[in-house]
């Protein structure tokens, strides 16, 4: 087993010796000596995981003897109760299992080369660190990509399955990576860059990043001071690839993960990424409630750009008194760009979101008897592509709602007779749902459809609220329809506005028949 253990490394010590670095060597075994030291009175009884060494973005030869020099000091130490393996050997675990993780980035620095190690916990958080100086002679012929730590499958870039065990990435003015892999189920790929700088005034430092390759990739960005939880995430930006671009709002160690969309998604792509200072539009910032732009009611339409795929803008706009039931509150955009907008209250509840129930497309919400206080809208792009100009008014807008309101729950359900007149209705407020109910006085066919220009979603249950049926366009594009056979009884149908698409002032007409 020690034999085995060795073997590489005494392989690539005889490469060596044939070149003449035996500085190279000496310098690397005092390294390994250091570095078990301190490993052995910090580890215990821990599982070590002992990664590659990279030059410019990929592991290389070097990290495969340095793991092994090391492997074999510490399996030597009777000090050492502990676990160690290494990013090539076989059947191992998952980077995340290790208690411990061993790192390294080789940097050259005029003759020589300056090699950084770094010990981080499990919870990513670097415990120790080394600093070495090692000569040139030798180095080179070890900078070759390391086809030990590839075979355990995946990219010449692994391990990288986890933040500590990230890629640094330079990504000015672009950088371009080819041949990555997703190896394996639930295979992740970690990358960080380091900005020094971000945006002031006027200006925002963009950072724009994407994939490509056939591969449905889902791609997250992670800023330096929280790690859990991405600011931006994205899966299909453009041709299935996933594309995102984010305004920097910190200095530090940015953190890009690649991943399939699905937990068993596996394959090839390519990232790029890529730095750029750009001016910022009107109203910037205006990225959270803090910092939202105010909203006039009646007042002139404001003109703002979505300057990025992630830009997020937010508007406060004030009701100074309870509306009525047919006076509403309106907000919505105008542009040829495809937006979202989502009204939250002032404790940062999501209230409705719209898509594009405005003209053109445009996103607009509409909401009668609200009460007075503070609202804030965001407006967002559909997606990557939906990047410009844009403008946002808000006023008030006398409505007429159906006769058949109050009907948003089952227990408020109107009747509706079976083989009598349609019933006109609309989604007043926008994001409501409407309750029916019809009796059917013997087992019998029945057909109940809606039809006009709003994209309907229907659901039918018998009187102990048990699904039977639903659809959302058997009628055609927009209406739904369904064909049930049932028996003598009571029920109940549910309409709802598919999406919250179509104008909110359109109407739809519901039927029920014996078919």
């Amino acid at each position: 087993m020690l034999m085995k253990k060795i073997l590489p490394a005494l392989l690539l010590f005889a490469v060596l010796s044939a070149l003449g670095a035996d500085e190279l060597m000496a310098n690397l075994r005092d390294a390994s000596d250091q570095v078990s030291g301190d490993v052995v009175s910090l580890l215990g009884d821990d599982l070590l995981y002992s990664g590659a060494i990279t030059f410019e973005n990929r592991p290389v030869v070097l990290g495969d003897l340095f793991s092994d020099l090391l492997a074999n000091r510490l399996l030597g130490n009777s000090r050492f109760k502990g676990t160690v393996v290494k990013g090539y050997s076989p059947g191992i675990s998952r980077i995340s299992d290790a208690d411990w993780t061993l790192s390294g980035s080789l940097y050259k620095t005029g003759a020589s080369f300056f090699l950084s190690l770094y010990l981080n916990d499990k919870a990513g958080q670097q415990k120790k660190g080394w600093e070495f100086l090692l000569p040139a002679e030798g180095v080179e012929s070890l900078l070759t990509p390391s086809q030990m730590a590839v075979s355990m499958g995946g990219d010449i870039y692994e391990p990288n399955d986890s933040y500590s065990q990230a890629v640094p990435l330079s990504p000015e003015p672009d950088l371009e990576l080819d041949d990555l892999q997703i190896g394996d189920s639930g295979d992740e790929d970690w990358f960080y860059i380091d900005v020094e700088q971000v945006g002031s005034g006027t200006d925002m430092f963009i950072l724009s990043v994407r994939t490509t390759g056939s591969m449905d990739t889902y791609l997250e960005l992670y800023a330096p001071s929280d790690t859990s939880y991405p600011v931006a995430e994205n899966d299909d930006g453009s041709d299935s690839n996933a594309s995102l671009s984010y305004a920097l709002t910190e200095t530090g160690r940015w953190y890009i993960k690649v991943r399939g969309y699905s937990s068993d998604e596996t394959g090839d792509y390519g990232l790029h990424a890529g730095l750029e200072m750009r001016e910022a539009g009107p109203g910037e910032p205006d990225n959270s409630i803090g910092q939202a732009s105010v909203l006039e009611i009646e007042g002139e339409e404001i003109s703002r750009t979505m300057d990025y795929a992630e830009d997020y803008d937010y508007f406060k706009i004030t009701l100074d008194r309870n509306l009525s039931e047919d006076k509403a509150l309106v907000i919505e955009t105008y542009s040829g760009l495809d937006l979202t907008m989502t009204l939250l209250d002032e404790y940062d509840n999501e209230v409705v979101t719209n898509d594009d129930s405005g003209q053109d497309s445009n996103p607009q919400i509409m909401l009668p008897a609200m009460e007075s206080g503070t609202w804030y809208a965001v407006v967002y792009p559909y997606d990557s592509e939906n990047i410009g100009p844009y403008s946002i008014r808000a006023y008030l807008k006398d409505v007429i709602r159906d006769k058949y309101e109050n009907d948003d729950s089952m227990e408020e359900a109107g009747d509706i007779q079976v083989n009598g007149p349609e019933q006109v209705r609309t989604f007043i407020p926008a994001g409501e749902e409407d309750w029916v109910r019809f009796v059917a006085d013997e087992a019998e066919e029945f057909l109940i459809r809606t039809t006009g220009p709003i994209d309907t979603y229907m659901s039918l249950y018998d009187q102990y609220g048990e699904l039977l049926a639903e659809d959302d366009d058997g009628g055609n594009e927009n209406n739904a329809l369904i064909s049930q056979r049932l028996e003598a009884g009571v029920y109940y149908i549910q309409i709802t506005q598919y999406e919250g698409d179509g104008n909110v002032e359109d109407s739809y007409t519901l039927s029920v028949k014996k078919y």
